[in-house]
Parts: C-alpha cells; sequence; structure tokens
C-alpha cells in the first residue's frame, strides 16, 4: 500500500485554463529540450547543457507569455508556437542566470550545485553561449524573426543592466533612482518582452500590448525587490539562500538604499559600507548591518514599493475585460511576489 504523497502519487487533476496553462508549460519544458539539447547525451557537452536545462524553476516568465497570449483572439491556433517562444524566453533566462553565478562566484542555484561550481568557469562560460547560440540558430531555422527580436532587444537590455550594476560596486551613495534603472535592465527587461511577445502573437490590440507590458515589467521589479528582502527576513535564511551575498560584493539593494534616507542611519551604515570595500566583514558586523536596515525602515520602505507595484497591475487587470480566469490566473502572480 503505498503512503500518501509518495513519489509515484496521481497528481491532482486541474481543470479549465489553469490546467491548460499547466499542460502547455510542461510542453514549453519539452521545446527547452528540443532547442536546447543539440550535443548528444552521452557527451561531455551534452551533460553540461542538460544540467542547465534542468535549472529551469517557477517557470514565471513562460507562464506569463502564455496567460498574455490566452488574451489574443488567436490563442486557439497559436498554443504551440507559444509553447516554442516560452521556451526561447526561459532558455535566455538560464543562460543569463548560468553568467551571473559564474561572476557572483554562487556555488548553488535552486539548491542545485551551479553549473560553473559543477563543471568548471570554462564549461560554464560556453554553457551560457551555447544556450544563446541554440535560440538564435532555431529563431533564424523557424523564421521568428520578430519574437527574436525582441528577445534580442531584451538581452541588450539586460546586459546593460547588469553592466550598470558592476559599475555601482561599493558605492555608498547610489540612489533608488539608479538601482531600479539597472532592475529595469538586468531583471524586468525579459519579463517585459514576454508578455509582449505572448500578447503580439496572439492579436491583441497595441493598447493592450503596452499594458501587459508594464504589467511584466512591475513582476519583474517585484520580483527582484522580494529577492532583495530575503537577506533580512527569517523566510530567506529558512531557505538556505546565502544571505547578503550582495551586500559582501558591494551591491547595495533597495532595503540599505531605503535605510540610508535616514539621516541617523548614514551615521551607523556609512562605516560599514565603509570597511566592506576595504576587507571581508564579519558574521557580527554583518548581523549589526541587517539589524540597522531593519531599524531605520529599509525592510518596511521595500515592502511599500513592492506593495505600490502590486497597486499598478491590479489597475491593468482591472482595465482588462471579458477573460476573468485569464485575469484571475494573472493576479495570482502579482499575488505571489506581494510580501
Amino acid at each position: 500500500m503505498k503512503k500518501k504523497g509518495s513519489e509515484d502519487a496521481p497528481k491532482p487533476e486541474i481543470y479549465g485554463l489553469d490546467g491548460l496553462i499547466e499542460e502547455l508549460t510542461d510542453c514549453v519544458k519539452q521545446k527547452m529540450n528540443l532547442i536546447a539539447c543539440s550535443p548528444s547525451a552521452d557527451t561531455e557537452a551534452g551533460r553540461v547543457i542538460s544540467d542547465a536545462v534542468d535549472l529551469s524553476g517557477k517557470m514565471i516568465r513562460p507562464r506569463l507569455l502564455l496567460l498574455c497570449g490566452a488574451l489574443g483572439p488567436l490563442w486557439n491556433d497559436k498554443r504551440e508556437r507559444l509553447c516554442i517562444l516560452a521556451a526561447m524566453v526561459e532558455l535566455t533566462h538560464l543562460a543569463s542566470l548560468i553568467h551571473d553565478d559564474i561572476v557572483d562566484e554562487a556555488p548553488y542555484r535552486r539548491g542545485k550545485p551551479s553549473i560553473h561550481s559543477r563543471y568548471g568557469r570554462n564549461a560554464a562560460v560556453y554553457a551560457g553561449d551555447f544556450l544563446i547560440a541554440r535560440i538564435y540558430h532555431y529563431q533564424a531555422e523557424n523564421s521568428l524573426n520578430e519574437p527574436g527580436a525582441v528577445i534580442s532587444e531584451a538581452i541588450e537590455q539586460m546586459c546593460a543592466g547588469e553592466i550598470g550594476q558592476d559599475a555601482c560596486r561599493y558605492n555608498e551613495a547610489v540612489s533608488a533612482e539608479t538601482y531600479l534603472r539597472n532592475v529595469k535592465g538586468k531583471t524586468a527587461a525579459l519579463f517585459k518582452a514576454a508578455c509582449r511577445i505572448g500578447a503580439r502573437e496572439t492579436g491583441c490590440s497595441e493598447g493592450m500590448v503596452g499594458k501587459l507590458e508594464t504589467f511584466g515589467e512591475n513582476i519583474g521589479f517585484m520580483l527582484q525587490l522580494r529577492d532583495d528582502l530575503l537577506d533580512f527576513t527569517s523566510d530567506g535564511k529558512g531557505l538556505g539562500k546565502e544571505v547578503h551575498r550582495d551586500f559582501l560584493s558591494g551591491i547595495y539593494t533597495m532595503p540599505l538604499i531605503k535605510a540610508l534616507e535616514h539621516s541617523e542611519a548614514q551615521t551607523v551604515l556609512l562605516p560599514v559600507m565603509r570597511e566592506n570595500a576595504q576587507r571581508p566583514l564579519s558574521v557580527e558586523e554583518i548581523t549589526a548591518m541587517e539589524e540597522k536596515v531593519i531599524r531605520f525602515g529599509g525592510v518596511e520602505k521595500t515592502c511599500g514599493v513592492i506593495k505600490e507595484l502590486a497597486e499598478k497591475n491590479e489597475k491593468i487587470l482591472g482595465t482588462i475585460e471579458g477573460n476573468k480566469e485569464t485575469v484571475t490566473l494573472m493576479r495570482k502572480i502579482t499575488a505571489l511576489l506581494k510580501v
């Protein structure tokens, strides 16, 4: 007799659009393997690429692309194509994660060894490059030029955001505006692109496309800010997240930036930031920094920014008529990122 919750217990059935999106997300994963896994699985390159593709997580970007597609009149005819495009978007995201982990020297990604920690830095660089090459090969081979151009533009913005962030390392005067400008590129651009691709492919009006782009961009901002908060919450520590890696590498995120708006906080935090630029800080020093950021409202103010973004997305969803089931699922994605 099988125990409740055993691996081979049947999954609960999900009906309606929610169930269809789940089915299509499984299809996206299949397309990712189709696009990415050119080398034979029993070669070294094949093993590296296979492990890279296995790093995919909640698939938020593909889900957004599919949901935006569900708002268009050509939805029923374009599902297969949308799965292919969603796979291209998610592979772009995975390539960026591989390269990010190299730059950050991160040993883990989603609870698994990162590609560079498992196979070495050089193999990881080539694995990220390989995925991008495969995306463009598949795009050219299948005449996916318009959505391919949208992905290309997003990659440009992602790289610009990462360059901007790198230029701000150890900058104690970095502003919220500068930080958000970098986040708009490095994180939000691909969310925006996913929504644009999904909406345009199924014939949404330009007005609707614009609304959905803004919706996706806001989701990107929310995701990054929520990730920033994990350093300062028990949830983040409970997840096994390597806390304050950004701070230690000189990337000062929104909670710290918001805390520094308080004049008294500057007196106690700026000396710690200056020391951080000179030497590795002790656990005690990091803990003291964390406590001060919380005390001076950095966490609370960051939560406020996330709340404002969620309210903006709710207003956008309130203008979409005639597709309540899709709007409900999009609302759930926003709710996942609220704090």
